[in-house]
């Protein structure tokens, strides 16, 4: 795919079950013993093999640190464990090394975010010396020992800064915390104390636009603050993870969304960041499960097959083949191009070799015709010819007018991306997708909408799929999931409630199907 870098699971071992017996250590967070690795995934040896072939291969491996708490052992605002074998590993299980001021109840209370536990489970006190030159000891002994390349902190908005800052030098290795907040001014001061920081500002608002349809504009709100980051390329964006409903699971499992999505992430300032299964289409059970609060279950959903012949999959790679041919767009300076509700276009530049490459997105459902200004900083000429990365057939040419003395007029299919060049890139051509499109016509009147249900999925029949309006009595909804040939049976409802008469309708994957239905 494409991948430089892999961010495992915490390996340390956990406790295999909470004290109340309802949930599993399988994650990694519930930390039993630092030092030693989780049998479930192996031993220390094994480990260290891993990241050594990962290295034959060029591509190193991120650690996923866990330094903030244990498993939940003490009561809370207990003082000593109230069971002689249900504790942390030595030298852990000293409660002299742990708060004992209960859960966090108020997560805007800075105090409380640092002194209390979160989630129940036991919170290291970092102010204690030993206790803190303890946990960074851990993640140096397993640097040193497996040759982890880096380090993801859990949980860092929990800890001290000046102790990630401390704990960043003395694994010796950069480090990205995990500030799980939407404020910039809050997020960005964290990247004093670390090398990065997961963008979550822009995590918030990108699934807001490329899931939901909202206005590029929320993208531009976080962009314009990069300023206040001290380096706005070392932040780790992403569109899925594992705290949070999966991308696909809040954008009706449309894979257009997804694909445009990833566009914007491969191309935009910062690291991007892939979750285990976006590229197989895994969807979290499709059901969003944010409203009860983290989503930690679902979205961790067991990967069943692999396969590199799925569009998704050709996507992503291709994604990663021009970031990495495009050194622009991994360190260049980004600056805004064009920005509309449904449009956004960005230059992404070296200012020091003139290596540039512009992103278009139509986040619009049809075509979108647009004369776009170049930047004025920009070295490309009247007359060079553009190619766009994701279909090599597409051209553009560089013509004189607009504010800046030249311009790009465009034409941007709907739910697809741009990536523009200069020079003669090799040719390719986009894999094919297949398609199958429901055209539900009729006219439900003002104020109502129509949904489908049916017995394939994305489609259930206990819960419906808002349709898109596209005409006064025209309905759509498109999926890519189904296989080409294989039948399914669906139905329109009025609002989700009121059900079309007469027998189910029957589709075929691929095929676009026109029903008439009557209620």
């Amino acid at each position: 795919m494409g991948v430089t870098a892999i961010w495992i699971s915490p390996v340390s071992k956990n406790e295999l079950l909470s004290k109340d017996g309802q949930e599993s250590g399988y994650h990694g967070y519930f930390t039993k013993d630092f030092y030693s690795a989780d049998p479930h995934f192996g031993t220390k040896a094994k480990l260290k093999e891993l990241v050594d072939k990962a290295h034959e291969l060029g591509i190193k491996v991120i650690l996923d640190a866990v330094p903030n708490h244990s498993a939940d052992y003490l009561e809370p605002k207990a003082t000593n464990y109230s069971s002689s074998t249900y504790q942390p590993e030595y030298p852990f299980n000293n409660p002299d090394w742990y708060h004992h001021n209960g859960d966090i109840l108020d997560w805007n209370n800075q105090y409380q975010v640092e002194n209390y536990d979160l989630g129940g489970l036991d919170d290291i006190n970092h102010e204690n010396p030993a206790a803190k030159n303890e946990i960074i000891n851990v993640y140096k002994t397993w640097v040193e020992d497996c040759g982890f390349d880096g380090i993801r902190v859990d949980a860092a908005r929990s800890i001290p800064k000046s102790v990630l800052k401390e704990f960043e030098s003395a694994v010796g290795v950069p480090t990205f915390g995990e500030i799980f907040y939407g404020d910039v001014n809050y997020v960005s001061d964290y990247q004093n104390y670390e090398s990065g920081v997961l963008d979550f500002p822009l995590f918030f608002k990108v699934r807001e636009v490329f899931a939901h349809d909202a206005s590029f504009y929320n993208i531009k709100e976080i962009i314009d603050q990069d300023y206040k980051y001290k380096n706005p390329n070392m932040l780790i964006t992403f569109l899925d993870n594992h705290d949070r409903d999966r991308f696909l699971c809040l954008a009706d499992d449309n894979y257009s969304k997804l694909r445009l999505g990833m566009t914007f992430l491969f191309t935009a300032r910062g690291v991007p960041d892939v979750y285990y299964g976006t590229e197989q289409a895994l969807y979290g059970g499709g059901k969003p499960t944010e409203w009860a609060g983290i989503a930690n279950k679902e979205n961790r959903e067991v990967m069943p097959s692999f396969n590199e012949n799925t569009n998704l999959f050709k996507c992503i790679k291709r994604l990663s083949e021009i970031r990495k041919s495009y050194e622009a767009l991994r360190n260049g300076k980004q600056r805004e191009m064009w920005i509309d509700d449904t449009f956004y276009g960005y230059s992404r530049r070296n200012d020091s070799t003139g290596q540039e490459v512009i992103t278009l997105l139509n986040n619009a459902w049809d075509s979108a015709l647009r004369t776009i200004p170049m930047r004025a900083e920009s070295s490309i000429t009247v007359g060079t010819v553009l190619t766009n990365l994701l279909d090599t057939s597409q051209k553009v040419t560089v013509q004189s007018g607009g504010i800046t003395g030249k311009q790009i007029t465009v034409n941007v299919a709907g739910k697809t991306g741009m990536i523009l060049v200069a020079g003669n890139p090799s040719s390719y051509t986009p894999p094919e997708k297949t398609v199958t499109k429901i055209r539900v016509h009729y006219d439900v009147g003002y104020g109502n909408t129509m949904y489908i249900r049916g017995n394939s999925y994305p489609l259930w029949w206990d819960q419906g799929r808002k349709m898109r309006n596209v005409a006064s009595d025209i309905w759509e909804f498109e999926i890519e999931r189904i296989p080409v040939a294989q039948t399914f049976e669906f139905k329109p409802l009025i609002n989700d409630s009121q059900w079309s008469t007469g027998s189910n309708f029957v589709g075929t994957g691929g095929q676009t199907i026109d029903i008439y239905p009557q209620f």
